[in-house]
């Protein structure tokens, strides 16, 4: 009985060690960077988590989906790099960063400064996600607000057109709004629930892509109180 629980447990060990090993992605997507020096101090992180010292390639895309910068990088073993999207962008762009580890999993960050002091309230930053994508994502929180700043920002991950429905519904589960957008290939889109709800509310959003896989982050700013938030939307 003793040998056992002996094994049991020494098997949970090994399954709790092989979900950390297992941390992170050989493929990620930034779902939002922007290149602007002479607004914007970005960074994007990239970690490696497994300690083998992966080969780094980075794809940069505007909105549109057109390649607009790339590189590689050599990460040193359990070490991370601090990028300037800058070094690979060579104009003022916005749009998604696909990254891709040759020899082990990454886990990556996306930072951001605002160079003016007056605008420092709004730096933040957002985590990469795993460039899988989703073709069905939820939104467990939204605000439609005119006196709030709202993005829901659509990436599209694989390469192939992407069509994508957003349903809102508020608080009680009565649907208040949606909208359909097309989401090119490796590009992005942005929604702000204001301009589609039209009214007052909170919320969850369901959303479903067709055609290609998306990942999607939720972006709110408030100026009167001073803050900016940036957060991965679940895939379900």
């Amino acid at each position: 009985m003793k040998y056992t629980r002996n094994v049991l447990f020494a098997a949970a060990l090994l399954l709790l060690a092989s979900r950390v090993l297992a941390q992170g992605a050989e493929k990620y997507i930034i779902n939002h960077f922007v290149n602007d020096p002479s607004v914007i101090d970005a960074h994007l992180v990239i970690t490696d988590v497994e300690g083998n010292g992966p080969i780094v390639a980075m794809k940069f895309y505007d909105n549109d989906g057109n390649l607009i910068g790339e590189g590689k990088e050599l990460i040193q073993p359990f070490g991370k790099l601090n990028l300037d999207p800058g070094k690979y962008v060579k104009k003022v762009a916005n749009g998604t960063i696909h990254i891709e580890a040759q020899g082990g999993n990454i886990v990556a960050e996306y930072w951001q400064f605002y160079k003016d002091p007056k605008e420092s309230w709004k730096n933040t930053t957002t985590v990469g996600q795993d460039a899988a994508g989703y073709t069905k994502l939820v939104c467990p929180h939204f605000v439609s607000d005119p006196d709030v700043e709202v993005y829901i920002v659509l990436a599209n991950t694989d390469g192939k057109d992407a069509i994508v429905n957003v349903v809102f519904h508020d608080d009680n589960g009565r649907e208040v709004g949606k909208a359909r957008e097309l989401v090119k290939a490796n590009g992005k889109t942005a929604l702000l629930p204001w301009n589609i709800i039209k009214t007052k509310a909170t919320g969850v959003a369901f959303i479903t892509a067709q055609g290609g896989k998306i990942t999607a982050d939720y972006w709110q700013a408030e100026k009167a109180k001073s803050y900016q938030i940036a957060t991965p939307i679940a895939g379900i």
